[in-house]
């Protein structure tokens, strides 16, 4: 069935396998703030902060997830933190079927694609932002949507909700929502986010032009959001003199938000997969403002599946990490990492593979090392640490158990020194790798009891066939730690049987 999406204004408008091999390596230690993550805050509320109780709390798109009788319909859990971290027990799963929800399962909608979180009305309470790519609404098939939950007292339930279009009239097969990133590009305190899509070359950041909102009754339709004067064309600056392609070539994008240059306003990093060059790259936009287009850094590579950016070097620029996770390298995929600074210049690169110095292990080809990256602070040292997914390791001979890995920061950036794998096979971390349960297809690194030591999320989306699981490990100033880890996945959020593939999309700050 097709959906109306309107806009106001446009009219209103982030492993289970993971645990008897212990953790491997040792971490470093110290309790200075992290800083990692600053430039992407505007006003409002923490991010993923739903229910405004200074705890974050973890969205899990579950996209191919059955509604009803509905396959591939998707739907979104939220599993609130607390003091003592994730809590299952407190949690809720919303789709098209909630009541306020805009639209009505159908399938292949595959509501919960993407997931990125920021206070958009600034009422204090974190609001989430849903990427439906493949909804069917007036515009065509496959057009796609957004939809905007807003956070209250109670946190996520439906109320209210907003639908977003794609501005103008793109026509079928656009996807919009497939790609979704959110920060305060401009620099004004207001936020701002970011879509992008398969086979179009064009992005649509937002901006809110209006007065804060210091209360949001039902019915409200909170702050204004208006297209920014451009969308712009999306691939810009070195990478795209070094790849030029037709835009319908463009098969994927990805993006991350963080401060490259270090002048206090988040850039956006924007990766690309070119299947006619074929090659990718990314591009680095800063510098926005309403009325002119940003500037543009780029760098071409071989492949892209993955992006963070992080401060591993603790000079307070941010970093960029680009995971690349080849079949055709040799080694299993790669990690490089740009030093970011004033000029982005992207010179000063380090490349990380499972044969690098410190690393557990030797590469082998297939593993898929990179496919997924995040950038958090997890001993607590004012350095940010990287996350790397491994998703088809063989772990204790079982093909594709998949495991995770991370590398902390130092002085002189990111190393093997130190590292940590982990995998369900690690002793103290609940369950047994299995074949095929991909753990590391998505991580996140994050702190849901706000102790500023942040906590390894790692997802087995094919754990239990298409239930899928998550293992969490808290980390400390010691690092990763299995002690308090726990694994959990549809059986305890209650969407066993519904192909929920759990930890198959987390909605990640940045």
């Amino acid at each position: 069935m097709k959906v109306r999406v309107f806009s106001r204004a446009l009219a209103v408008t982030a492993v289970t396998a993971l645990g008897a091999a212990g953790l491997a390596g040792a971490a470093h230690a110290s309790a200075v703030p992290s800083t990692a993550r600053a430039a992407v805050k505007a006003a409002g509320a923490v991010p993923y902060d739903f229910n405004g109780d200074g705890y974050p709390d973890l969205a899990l798109g579950d996209p191919y997830g059955t509604v009803g009788s509905v396959t591939t319909a998707g739907f979104v859990t939220i599993v609130y933190g607390s003091s003592n971290g994730l809590n299952t027990a407190d949690h809720t799963v919303i789709s098209q079927s909630t009541a306020g929800v805009p639209g009505t399962p159908e399938a292949a909608d595959h509501f919960g694609y993407s997931l990125t979180s920021l206070d958009y009305d600034e009422d204090g309470f974190a609001d989430l932002l849903v990427g439906a790519p493949d909804e069917d609404t007036t515009d065509g098939a496959n057009a796609g949507s957004e939809t905007i939950l807003w956070g209250s007292a109670s946190g996520l339930n439906g109320t209210g909700s907003d639908a977003i279009s794609e501005p103008g009239s793109p026509g079928a097969q656009h996807h919009f929502g497939y790609s979704l990133t959110a920060a305060d590009f401009d620099g004004d305190g207001h936020t701002d986010w970011v879509d992008t899509a398969p086979g179009d070359a064009l992005f649509y950041p937002f901006h809110n032009p209006g007065p804060a909102l210091t209360a949001r009754k039902a019915g409200q339709s909170g702050r204004v959001f208006a297209p920014k004067a451009q969308p712009e064309h999306a691939r810009g600056g070195k990478a795209n003199k070094a790849a030029a392609a037709d835009d319908d070539a463009v098969t994927s994008f990805i993006t991350a938000a963080g401060d490259i240059d270090g002048d206090g306003k988040p850039d956006l990093v924007l990766g690309w997969q070119d299947a006619e060059a074929p090659t990718s790259g990314f591009d680095v936009w800063r510098n926005f403002t309403p009325d002119d287009d940003p500037s543009f850094a780029g760098e071409a590579l071989t492949r892209v599946d993955s992006l963070a950016v992080g401060d591993f070097d603790g000079d307070g620029i941010g970093d960029i990490a680009a995971g690349g996770a080849d079949e055709s390298d040799g080694v299993g995929g790669h990690v490089t990492v740009y030093k970011g600074d004033a000029d982005v210049t992207l010179g000063t690169t380090s490349t990380i593979t499972q044969n690098s110095t410190g690393l557990p292990g030797s590469a082998v080809a297939g593993d898929r090392f990179g496919y997924s990256v995040a950038a958090g602070d997890v001993n607590k040292d004012g350095k940010s640490d990287l996350a790397i997914g491994v998703p088809l390791r063989t772990v204790s001979n079982l093909a594709h158990a998949g495991e995770a890995i991370v590398l902390y920061g130092a002085d002189a950036g990111l190393s093997g020194t130190g590292s940590q794998v982990v995998s369900q096979d690690t002793a103290g971390v609940p369950g047994a790798a299995e074949a095929e349960d991909e753990a590391g297809w998505t991580v996140n690194l994050f702190n849901p009891n706000a102790d500023g030591y942040f906590d390894l999320i790692a997802g087995a989306p094919k754990e239990n066939g298409t239930d899928g699981a998550v293992s969490v490990l808290p980390g400390t100033a010691a690092g990763l730690t299995a002690t308090g880890s726990a694994t959990w996945g549809a059986g305890t959020l209650g969407t066993s049987g519904k192909d929920a593939q759990v930890g198959v999309r987390q909605g990640r700050i940045g």
